[in-house]
């Protein structure tokens, strides 16, 4: 089997769960990988020297059902980093992908230290204009969005968590917080997409949900099963702060939304699977 050249996976190391592959939860922090992968059973870890170390296991699950296959890695930062781990995973063999990640909001009645899950994304990059035109949408797979939805409710955080529109930017010191003389002008396009409805703003989702989309793939009816062939994606979000913050934040505000987002993920992915069985 042939090895990914960055990531060093190869096909062997994806397949599981019958044929669908493992369910691949994609921070873009490498430490919070390690965090992810203490809630996994018999865990094998992989060391990158590019620090995409990845973190092999099983997702305790009902006993009826048995355990869920998994896999974290790190993208690391932004959308040109994050086509390259999740092309690799692509090319082996993966078909469900979950960005967990963090984010800052502009929305009133969302708080920090809540959770946010995408139900697409502005591609506001330039990473997924290699993929796909302009005017192509950056969506989250519905079946992702309902699972995720109801891993939401089981962990106990259907009031903390909401779904709405993210805004994936290629920079985050100029485009959200106005940084340089182009400052102004991208507080003003920032605060468009805010009167637009997007409720959160971070750098990776949109990269994952274009990756996602046009890999190739079996078109299936709504009553068809999938099975594994469809890739689908989704994207869980923790809400560090507000849009404003200039990366000034609570560290114990972050470190709650951040437990949270993994567990909606955690109780997602046992969802997700569920479904696909």
């Amino acid at each position: 089997m042939e090895m990914q050249h960055h990531i060093q996976l190869t096909p062997d190391h994806v397949e599981g769960n019958e044929g669908i592959g493992r369910y691949v939860l994609l921070p873009g922090d490498p430490s919070r990988a390690e965090r992810i992968a203490r809630s996994f059973e018999e865990v094998e870890v992989r060391e990158n020297p590019r620090g995409f170390h990845a973190y092999l296991g099983k997702l305790a699950a009902s006993e009826e059902k048995g355990p869920v296959e998994v896999l974290a890695i790190p993208t690391g930062i932004g959308s040109a980093s994050t086509e390259v781990v999740v092309r690799e995973l692509l090319a082996c063999g993966a078909r469900r992908l979950l960005r967990v990640g963090s984010c800052g909001t502009g929305t009133p009645s969302i708080r920090p230290g809540q959770v946010v899950i995408a139900t697409g994304a502005v591609r506001d990059e330039a990473t997924t204009y290699s993929y796909a035109p302009e005017g192509f949408p950056a969506v989250a797979h519905p079946e992702a969005v309902a699972a995720l939805t109801e891993g939401a409710r089981r962990a106990g955080l259907a009031d903390e968590t909401f779904c709405g529109l993210c805004h994936s930017k290629a920079s985050l010191y100029g485009r959200e917080f106005g940084h340089g003389p182009a400052g102004e002008r991208n507080l003003e396009y920032v605060a468009w997409l805010r009167r637009c409805g997007v409720v959160a703003s971070e750098m990776e989702a949109s990269a994952l949900f274009v990756l996602a989309s046009t890999v190739e793939q079996e078109v299936v009816s709504v009553a068809g099963s999938a099975g594994a062939a469809q890739c689908q994606a989704g994207a869980v979000l923790a809400v560090f702060a507000r849009d404003d913050s200039h990366m000034e934040f609570d560290a114990k505000t972050a470190q709650l939304a951040e437990e949270r987002a993994i567990r909606v993920a955690l109780e997602g992915v046992r969802v997700w699977a569920e479904k696909d069985r």
